[in-house]
């Protein structure tokens, strides 16, 4: 387990290892998860350029009031915070919402970090304007086109002086499970297998992400998971669902098995930027072992590679159960059938991908 305590002290190191004006992406940072780690992120960050990306812009005027007092020493209230509103549960606002981005950013531009916490709850298999399946609209759809449209800026940043290009997806992370084939989409799989079959089809879309950069590439995929962690989420779970849910999380924290919202920003952006996960970031402490990642291979700084990392919430990598589930799937040639589908719902709604 990844202690608080390094957490912390590799986080106080961002201010001295990385150099300022990152540019970072944060996919629905208005509340919860994403505006916490967007915090800690300007806290500890040089001179950072920040995007929201989400639909709140009285959540959005506030966090960007909020990060005038935030900063390391001698640089509070540097960081440049852009608020982008969009419905990110449609494609075509994805796309165009990218579209902006890489406009701003120029064709040079770079974004060193991508962080993706969207979600809707949505569990009643109801359907997006686009046909979506609306639970994973912001959970897969929208977080897999995001990061395969900001790619070239991802690839730009990794070859920069810093090495830093990381992209975190928070969901399922080591909770990866059977895929059913007849269903992908998930309109009609059991709410008791859903969470495993999205949690290997992001994994495997991640995969497919990081293998379409080249075999040189040196950005890094993290599919990570929160834990049990408070945020308005819950909140907005309606009916008897969302009464269990609340009921859960105060059960949960009474026994001391809930991360709190500061907690878990801090521990985002450590999965965001420690070398732990190379290649690049903060160099890792004293004993502190590199991670491996979804093929079970061990890398470091020296090797290049396609680093695609599952994570639990304590920042552990998956164990030999879920790799070797994964080896299975990508042996059946699962990677590619999932890419297939997927770029036939994207081809469907009106959204090219190559």
């Amino acid at each position: 387990m990844v202690s608080l305590s390094e957490v912390h002290k590799s986080n106080a190191l961002i201010s001295t290892s990385l150099p300022p004006h990152f540019v970072s992406v944060f996919v629905g940072g208005t509340s919860g998860i994403g505006e916490s780690t967007l915090k800690a992120f300007a806290s500890h960050a040089i001179q950072p350029k920040i995007y929201i990306l989400g639909r709140n812009r009285t959540s959005a005027e506030r966090i960007i009031e909020e990060c005038e007092n935030l900063g390391p020493e001698g640089h509070q209230g540097e960081a440049e915070v852009i608020f982008l509103q969009a419905d990110l549960s449609s494609m075509k606002a994805v796309t165009g919402i990218c579209e902006d981005i890489k406009r701003r950013e120029g064709r040079e531009g770079k974004i060193n970090l991508l962080f993706l916490s969207t979600g809707t709850p949505s569990f009643d298999r109801s359907l997006t304007p686009e046909g979506l399946h609306a639970l994973l609209a912001t959970a897969y759809y929208d977080r897999t086109l995001i990061i395969h449209l900001l790619a070239p800026l991802l690839l730009n940043a990794s070859k920069s002086d810093s090495k830093l290009a990381r992209v975190v997806s928070v969901a399922g992370g080591c909770e990866e499970g059977v895929i059913d084939r007849s269903d992908f989409a998930a309109l009609k799989i059991s709410f008791a297998a859903i969470r495993g079959h999205i949690t290997t089809l992001t994994t495997l879309t991640l995969e497919t992400l990081a293998a379409s950069l080249g075999p040189d590439s040196n950005v890094t995929f993290i599919h990570a998971n929160p834990g049990l962690v408070r945020t308005p989420y819950q909140d907005r779970i309606a009916g008897a669902l969302g009464v269990f849910a609340r009921g859960l999380m105060w059960a949960k924290k009474l026994t001391g098995e809930t991360i709190g919202i500061e907690e878990s920003g801090e521990r985002h952006l450590y999965l965001l930027t420690s070398a732990r996960y190379a290649p690049g970031g903060v160099p890792i402490q004293n004993g502190t072992s590199p991670a491996k990642t979804t093929t079970g291979v061990c890398i470091n700084e020296t090797h290049k590679c396609r680093a695609v990392y599952s994570v639990d919430k304590a920042g552990e990598a998956a164990g030999e159960n879920v790799v070797s589930l994964l080896t299975k799937y990508r042996e059946e040639g699962l990677v590619e059938i999932v890419w297939a589908w997927l770029k036939g719902e994207y081809d469907r709604v009106g959204v090219e991908v190559a």
